[in-house]
């Protein structure tokens, strides 16, 4: 008699093969794109940061929108954003300059010195440029220009 055995090939090691590579593929998947994630919450973080510097000073300009209330001086260390309080004369002002890389913000009173060491950190920043052309006052930083228009005063002219 004559017969024949039929020769299987024995799938267990190619199936292993297979699941090793695709589970390898998986694995260098999740890894880039945890990379990725990783550089776009870090990117997206210090946009923020560097926006929310420059917004924090347009608000407090825009507050201070009243006649007289917002001036440039000379601060320690370059010039300084000096904002009356608003409403009653109380003597007391808010002071936005740059001391030892930070902005920083002073509140005191009027006749006071500047006093770095009690003011609180704003950001970081190396510069801090103020312009005012009429009424439209630019403020530059490390961060990037940010112009706000102050309506006080505008009817009087």
């Amino acid at each position: 008699m004559y017969t024949t055995e039929k020769k299987r090939l024995n799938s267990a090691p190619f199936s292993l093969a297979l699941f090793v590579l695709m589970l390898g593929c998986v694995l260098m998947l999740a890894v880039f794109g945890a990379q990725v994630y990783r550089a776009l919450t870090e990117s997206q973080s210090r946009n923020n940061a560097q926006r929310a510097s420059l917004s924090y000073v347009a608000a407090r300009l825009r507050a201070s929108d009243a006649a007289a209330g917002v001036s440039i001086e000379d601060g320690p260390q370059g010039q300084a954003l000096v904002l009356a309080d608003v409403g009653e004369a109380t003597g007391y002002e808010t002071r936005i300059y740059v001391y030892d890389g930070n902005l920083v913000e002073e509140y005191t009173r009027q006749d006071a010195d500047f006093d770095p060491a009690s003011a609180q950190i704003v950001a970081q920043t190396d510069t801090f440029t103020l312009t005012e052309d009429g009424h439209l006052v630019t403020v530059t930083t490390n961060q990037g220009m940010v112009r706000v228009y102050l309506h006080a005063g505008e009817a009087e002219e």
